[in-house]
């Protein structure tokens, strides 16, 4: 009778606790579904900083924080999308100014503006550098250009669509080819 019993009352604690892990479990299931770009944005970052930190470091340095900055929009953007965390945020003074960043981030693509200006840096490192061929290094600042100034206009003129295929085509080519060239052929970095 006592081993019933015993089974009955971890029964129900494992049930009393269960639903709690269970939306706690899916809550970062969507959080890292959600903000996987911007957290893999981060080693990434990391790596192209590496490899052409030796061309010019200030320039490097400079593109890597931008890169950082934009991981960081990111993960503001994603962790506000949640009405939990909203409802929490919103009760103090520093989480109703993230709120406010995020929603204006969202309306603005800022993010992506960010995101342009660390790529223009890389892609002109690449080109004086010599790590990739002359052609792929012209053709990502040339798409990192048009990209940024597709989100520089947004920003003016909000109605303009910042993410319009046809800015971001060129640079969906730049940076599939690159990293593909980094994958298959590497950098030597001088030590």
């Amino acid at each position: 009778a006592s081993s019933t019993a015993r089974q009955d009352v971890g029964r129900s604690a494992c049930l009393q606790y269960e639903p709690k892990h269970f939306w706690l479990g899916l809550f970062y299931k969507d959080f890292f579904k959600r903000s996987e770009t911007s957290l893999f944005t981060v080693p990434l970052a990391l790596g192209l900083y590496y490899a052409v930190c030796p061309v010019q470091n200030v320039l490097a340095a400079t593109a890597l924080v931008f890169r950082l900055m934009e991981a960081a929009l990111g993960l503001v953007s994603t962790m506000t999308g949640f009405a939990g965390v909203k409802a929490v945020l919103a009760h103090s003074s520093f989480g109703t100014a993230l709120l406010d960043l995020a929603h204006w981030d969202d309306s603005t693509a800022f993010a992506a503006f960010v995101f342009t200006m660390g790529s223009t840096l890389f892609f002109y490192l690449f080109l004086k550098s010599g790590y990739i061929p002359r052609v792929l290094a012209w053709w990502g600042l040339f798409a990192s250009v048009v990209a940024m100034a597709a989100c520089l206009t947004h920003l003016l003129r909000p109605g303009f669509p910042a993410m319009t295929m046809y800015a971001w085509l060129p640079m969906l080519l730049a940076e599939t080819s690159t990293g593909l060239w980094l994958l298959i052929k590497s950098v030597k970095v001088a030590d």
